[in-house]
This record gives C-alpha cells, sequence and structure tokens, in this order.
C-alpha cells in the first residue's frame, strides 16, 4: 500500500461522512443522531474498546518498534497507524462537533478500509521474504489484527448500525 492511497481513502470517507452528517442533521436520513445502546450492549462495548486498545492498537505500535529497521514491515504498519490515529480523531472532532451516532459510520468506513489494508499486505508478505525478520510472527501478527477488525465490522453491522437507525 502506498501513501497516496491512505490519503485519498481519508479524504473520501470524510467527505461521505461530512454529507451524511449534513443530511441527517436536515432530517433526510433516519440515522438517530444519538448511540441507543441498551444495558448490555454498553458493557460490551466497553470491553471491546479495551480489546481494540490491546489488539489494534497496543500490538501493532509494538510491531512497528520491533521491525523498524526493515523498511517494508515499518511501511505496513506506519500506513496502519497513522489510517488509525486518523481515525480516533476523526471520531473524536465529528461526535463534538456534528453529533455521536457518527463514529458508527467512521468505525464502519475505517474498519472497511482496515480489513482490506491488512488483507493487502497479507498477500504482500506471502510474496516477500524477510531473511532476518521472523516471517511466521509477521504473519501472525497480521492475521490476528485481520482476525480482530474483521470481527469488529460484524459488530459494528450487527450491534451498533441497529442502535442508530
Amino acid at each position: 500500500m502506498i501513501w497516496r492511497t491512505a490519503f485519498i481513502f481519508v479524504l473520501l470517507a470524510t467527505l461521505v461522512v461530512v454529507l451524511v452528517g449534513w443530511l441527517t442533521s436536515i432530517e433526510v436520513l433516519p440515522i438517530s443522531q444519538v448511540i441507543n445502546y441498551s444495558d448490555a450492549g454498553v458493557r460490551f462495548i466497553r470491553v471491546w474498546i479495551w480489546l481494540a486498545i490491546a489488539i489494534g492498537l497496543i500490538l501493532p505500535t509494538i510491531a512497528f518498534v520491533v521491525w523498524f529497521k526493515y523498511p517494508q514491515l515499518r511501511k505496513i504498519f506506519d500506513l496502519y497507524l497513522l489510517v488509525l490515529v486518523i481515525q480516533i480523531v476523526t471520531e473524536r472532532v465529528v461526535s463534538r462537533v456534528l453529533f455521536p451516532s457518527l463514529v458508527v459510520l467512521i468505525g464502519t468506513l475505517y474498519t472497511a478500509f482496515r480489513v482490506w489494508q491488512l488483507w493487502h499486505e497479507q498477500q504482500f508478505i506471502k510474496a516477500t521474504h524477510f531473511s532476518q525478520a521472523n516471517p511466521r510472527l509477521i504473519n501472525s501478527v497480521l492475521w490476528l489484527l485481520l482476525l480482530f477488525w474483521s470481527s469488529n465490522l460484524i459488530i459494528l453491522l450487527t450491534l451498533s448500525w441497529p442502535s442508530i437507525l
């Protein structure tokens, strides 16, 4: 993956979020401006957020540091972390400036991109040989991230979207 791809995605995702936010605010789209989770849903989301921090943020940061001397691996994890940080900042800003339920849309867009990104990098790793780095460990980290974010996408579609529609 290249920087341009990530930049274009962030730009398009931002435009979609602003458009959906505007259409929701003028009541064209039937999206609630607040997230209506049940008590059990709120408890689950709190636990899931801690898992996202551990698996989705801390693990790739450690991988970035450990494999920093390998430019190809560093590029994988720096693009991953950059897009993740942009997502977090976007969710914070948009939920304060527009309304909280837009984090569901933002999360869905960015998670779908992240799944594609990880799958793409997984295929790249298969085709590349790292003589000094441990390819099995690299592969395991990417598969764990891919599994986690795929699960996150399922949760967004089954728990979060119904709470705003």
